[in-house]
């Protein structure tokens, strides 16, 4: 973008920020306001489709319609005929859907014989809805560049209170550990929990503010967030570096607010609660009493047994940038990470995905969107995940006001994949947080699978961190590759390639983060 519009962006987020400051944040009774809002699905998804679809010619999913020879009218007589969910699995059947790498334009739209060139800005929002310029956290990629709506921080608000009630979190001060900007998480949280009432009394960062390839915008975007805010009386603390490898920094200031009874609301990434965790462990340090609300990876069984030895308990929320909130989780749940999706501003279907190097197809996950305008229009498009999706009522806050669909086991895509051998999500994560840390030491993110690119031939490493000890990698070798074996179908003949051809490799060093301080259990690596 010109200077001009990098000019003209931070004066329309400036303004933005201040009315989000100024209007009041009237939710009267916040299951009511839910219920309300799920009685209007169907009208909010046909105001989605008039305005951002219908009326926009450039629209990639009015190409997908006209495609499949749909009408706005045709999508009406669907959803009445077959309520929301109902209407988008017809679409879905008819190809109007997108995959997530046609959503992040890298790759075109191919439907039958037709074919449409899009790139990623192909799908934001008719007028450039939003006001928060930052990026993604890079789960998939090296991050994306994207614009947070501010006006979609209050729609999800009712929710939230009823979620915070459920944890009991409600009035709690509370403590991030979160990127600094350009990374959007920090702020997404911080903005909407101070307007809710909590106020933030500490901001530790992985990330160096004011440093990286995209620095002098960050700058920008944290000045006019910092001072725009404390004009507006809702001054935010200044992140501080603690990088990922000083979670003692986290731990001993936690173990300090035990020791002076404070029970804190402690908002970070899975993989940074169990950093935590560990250290006050090697410290001797008590951090018992606070809750541990995390997001941006999966909570998984391994992560929350070491949060719960810890003296923690936890909570945790499903979102995506690009989509906002999708679920909070459940206070009576079903599993650790139960979420209740958020079903009065979205929908979600799951459809069989096919994956080459797997026997079945899994149930990708697929979006729509029709809240407050977003930087993207969602219709029907692959978030990368999969899951356990069902209807259940429950006794929690959120179950009372009538949100029943839920969604838990959330997995990403993500796979392992070189010589016509894939291990999807569960596989990898079934042996890097529970196998080998059972077997060799460690925790559940001191393993990594890393897959590289060294002269066109896709390599695959083990990595493992310095402070598992000394270890014979050829004996953690066979016991990955027995380990994969029998977590996957079709196993024993493809493992057997990796094995014969030496495919995989162990690296001692830490684990490799996103650019939003995340360690994945697979981080794709791409060198020439």
């Amino acid at each position: 973008m010109s200077l001009l519009g990098d000019v003209q962006r931070t004066f329309r987020y400036a303004r933005g920020l201040r009315a989000y400051w100024r209007r009041p944040l009237n939710m009267g009774d916040p299951a009511a306001t839910v219920r309300a809002r799920l009685a209007r699905r169907e009208a909010a998804l046909a105001a989605l489709l008039r305005q951002a679809v219908f009326a926009y010619a450039d629209s990639p999913y009015l190409w997908l319609l006209r495609n499949a020879g749909i009408e706005e009218g045709d999508v009406a007589a669907l959803v009445a005929e077959y309520g929301v969910e109902g209407a988008l699995r017809r679409l879905h059947a008819e190809g109007v859907y997108v995959t997530l790498d046609e959503f992040k334009g890298n790759t075109p739209i191919r439907r039958g014989s037709q074919t449409l060139e899009t790139q990623a800005a192909s799908f934001d929002y008719p007028g450039g809805a939003g006001h928060l310029p930052g990026s993604t956290g890079g789960t998939r990629s090296a991050g994306t560049r994207l614009v947070l709506a501010l006006d979609e921080l209050d729609l999800v608000q009712p929710p939230r209170y009823l979620h915070f009630q459920a944890h009991d979190l409600l009035g709690r001060p509370y403590v991030m550990w979160r990127p600094a900007p350009p990374a959007l998480g920090g702020l997404y949280v911080a903005l909407m929990s101070i307007k809710l009432g909590l106020p933030l009394v500490r901001w530790f960062s992985q990330t160096q503010p004011g440093l990286g390839p995209t620095a002098g915008k960050s700058v920008v975007v944290s000045s006019v967030t910092f001072l725009v805010s404390a004009a507006m009386g809702h001054p935010l603390p200044l992140p501080e570096y603690v990088p990922m490898d000083r979670a003692d920094v986290v731990a001993r200031w936690l173990a300090e607010q035990t020791a002076q009874g404070r029970r804190l609301h402690v908002d970070l990434a899975p993989s940074s609660a169990v950093r935590v965790c560990q250290a006050a462990r090697e410290l001797g340090l008590d951090i018992s009493g606070h809750i541990a609300r995390t997001s941006g990876e999966p909570l998984t069984k391994a992560k929350a047994a070491l949060l719960t030895e810890a003296g923690l308990t936890y909570c945790s929320a499903y979102a995506l940038l690009e989509g906002g909130t999708l679920g909070l989780s459940c206070g009576d749940p079903a599993a650790v990470d139960d979420q209740h999706l958020l079903t009065d501003r979205i929908a979600l279907i799951q459809e069989p995905r096919p994956f080459e190097g797997l026997d079945e197809p899994i149930g990708a996950l697929l979006l729509t969107v029709f809240g407050a305008p977003l930087p993207k229009v969602m219709l029907n498009v692959e978030t990368g995940d999969y899951g356990v999706l069902s209807e259940r009522a429950c006794g929690c806050p959120m179950g009372a006001a009538g949100l029943h669909q839920h969604l838990h086991t959330i997995r990403s895509y993500e796979k392992l994949t070189s010589a016509g051998m894939s291990f999807m999500g569960s596989a990898l994560l079934d042996v890097l947080e529970a196998a080998l840390p059972g077997r060799f030491g460690g925790g559940p993110t001191d393993y990594q699978f890393v897959e590289t690119e060294v002269e066109g031939e896709t390599r695959v490493k083990l990595v493992i961190a310095p402070g598992v000890g000394p270890l014979d990698e050829e004996q953690v070798i066979a016991f990955t590759l027995d380990e994969l074996r029998r977590r996957t179908r079709a196993g024993r003949l493809q493992t057997q390639i990796w094995r014969d051809s030496g495919m995989l490799r162990v690296e001692r060093s830490e684990p490799y983060l996103t650019p939003a301080a995340k360690i994945q259990p697979l981080h794709v690596e791409r060198r020439g």
